[in-house]
């Protein structure tokens, strides 16, 4: 295979993992792509990132062998980076390809409008804020800036990358005219092996009782997660021995709505909140819990469903994760909509039948490794590139 040199261009990057799943998946993408022999750089801003005080900014700095290059963020309204600006101005010419992750981002004009001045070809990845849900989200303020700045963004790319073919289907109404291409994120499943004795050590560190069956969600807090369906679908479940063990920050009144519900269905002692936890620690938080849940309202992706199915434990999820599709076919776990009864019912027949969970659980991690390795997506992320190098240059 030819070898690139490769520009990941994206407003936050590991160790900032408190953004969510994009930085965890380019960071594995990045190294996935090193490791077969390919040139790989990234400009970034330290958003998220202060109390790395050693962190050079300004300079590329070895990251699993991937440069990095930090730049320092300016005050004012989202993320606003002048140095990764300049930067890509100033060396896009240098690159094959550059792959620009995120959408309604303030940092992503510079770097579309430098590979189409330098007749670079380039990738956009919208993370799913293309889609339905994130339209209706100012909508007012995203239609003017998509006529302003982001149309230019996304129909001057020679490829659009999406994680689901769900993700896809959704932007079809754009008619974007660069070459569509489903790709999952990729995993690097070593780290997410989960040891017995730390699962036990969590379980009695947290006291919770060996025989209770847990149900578990992992991920911020907010509006969009869905977990206000919680409350209703676990009520008359209230007589049975489970506990709800939600793993994140509140990044909205969602953390207080959630107590105020469970706490008026008489439901309090059998919830429990616990801060955001490093990546090293969720494989045992993972192994602990009886079955995963995720009712989103919409998920582009959903990586805590691959680390779950990874640690062998089942998910529930609704029928708005981009996942769904795969994850009923390949019978790993339960896709419902969001409609309370349903998901007590469903709830309620595992447990009562555990021996379904572990028949599920049994093939979780075979299924996820198959799937999204992060050597496999880096592989057909780089034939994708070389593809659109090629043709470009044609």
């Amino acid at each position: 295979m030819q070898k690139l040199k490769i520009l990941h261009y994206i407003p936050v990057y590991a160790p900032a993992w408190q953004f969510g799943g994009p930085v965890k998946s380019v960071s594995q993408l990045c190294e996935g792509l090193v490791s077969q022999g390919h040139e790989v750089e990234v400009f970034t801003s330290n958003a998220g990132l202060a109390s790395f005080s050693d962190l050079p900014l300004n300079k590329a700095v070895d990251k699993n062998g991937v440069q990095v290059s930090y730049f320092s963020r300016k005050s004012g309204l989202g993320i606003a980076c002048p140095g990764m600006e300049n930067a890509v101005r100033q060396r896009a010419k240098e690159f094959d390809i550059i792959h620009v992750t995120g959408v309604w981002q303030r940092t992503s004009v510079a770097a579309c409008q430098a590979a189409k001045t330098n007749n670079i070809p380039y990738v956009v990845s919208p993370r799913g804020a293309l889609g339905p849900y994130s339209w209706q989200q100012k909508a007012i303020k995203k239609k003017i800036y998509y006529w302003l700045k982001e149309q230019f963004n996304v129909k001057n790319a020679e490829g659009v990358h999406y994680t689901t073919e769900q993700e896809k289907d959704e932007c079809r109404l754009l008619k974007l005219p660069g070459k569509p291409f489903v790709i999952p994120n990729g995993f690097d499943f070593g780290a997410w092996r989960p040891d017995p004795e730390k699962v036990s050590q969590w379980k009695e560190l947290n006291a919770f009782n060996p025989d209770a069956f847990l149900i578990l969600n992992v991920g911020r807090l907010h509006h969009k997660k869905g977990l206000d369906l919680l409350p209703a679908a676990l009520a008359p479940l209230r007589g049975l021995n489970w506990r709800l063990v939600l793993v994140g920050n509140s990044e909205d009144d969602t953390k207080i709505r959630l107590k105020e519900k469970f706490e008026s269905f008489g439901l309090l002692e059998h919830l429990r909140f616990l801060e955001f936890e490093k990546p090293e620690n969720l494989p045992a938080i993972y192994a602990a819990a009886n079955l995963f849940v995720l009712p989103s309202r919409h998920e582009n992706f959903g990586n805590v469903v691959v680390e779950a199915l990874a640690c062998h434990c089942p998910v529930m999820i609704s029928q708005e994760v981009g996942l769904n599709q795969e994850v009923k076919k390949a019978e790993v776990g339960w896709v419902l909509p969001r409609v309370a009864e349903e998901w007590s019912n469903q709830i309620n027949e595992l447990m009562q039948n555990k021996n379904k969970l572990t028949e599920v659980s049994s093939r979780t991690r075979k299924w996820a490794e198959q799937v999204f390795s992060y050597q496999k997506t880096a592989f057909q992320m780089a034939n994708q590139y070389l593809n659109l190098n090629n043709s470009d240059a044609d």
